[in-house]
C-alpha cells in the first residue's frame, strides 16, 4: 500500500480557497484506478492548516496520479494558496518527503 500526505499551511485569507481545490482534487482522486481511499481534514487548532491523505494500491498507480493534470493544479494551488506543504510519499520500501520552497 502506498500513502501520499501533504500537509499544507495556507494562507490565512486564502484557506476557503485552497480547501476547495482540496475537495476537487480529492473528489476526482477517488475515481482514478487504485486509490482506495482519500480524506481532508482540518487542524481543530489551528483552522488553516490541512491535511490530505491517500492510499493506492500500487506505486505505478499514484505515480500516474502524481503526473495528472489533477495533481499539477493542486501544486500550483498549494505554491499560490499557502504559506508552506510537505509533501510526504511513503511506499513498502521508501519514504520521501518534500518541503516547499522558502
Amino acid at each position: 500500500m502506498e500513502m501520499l500526505q501533504i500537509r499544507v499551511h495556507a494562507r490565512d485569507d486564502k484557506r476557503n480557497e485552497l480547501m476547495r481545490t482540496f475537495q476537487l482534487i480529492l473528489d476526482q482522486a477517488a475515481r482514478e484506478e487504485g486509490c482506495t481511499d482519500c480524506h481532508l481534514s482540518r487542524d481543530s487548532e489551528n483552522g488553516i492548516i490541512f491535511t490530505m491523505q491517500q492510499h493506492w494500491q500500487r506505486w505505478s498507480l499514484l505515480n500516474d496520479f502524481l503526473g495528472s493534470e489533477h495533481f499539477q493544479a493542486l501544486l500550483g494551488a498549494m505554491k499560490s494558496l499557502s504559506q508552506t506543504y510537505v509533501i510526504e510519499i511513503t511506499d513498502s520500501k521508501h519514504r520521501e518527503r518534500r518541503d516547499s520552497p522558502i
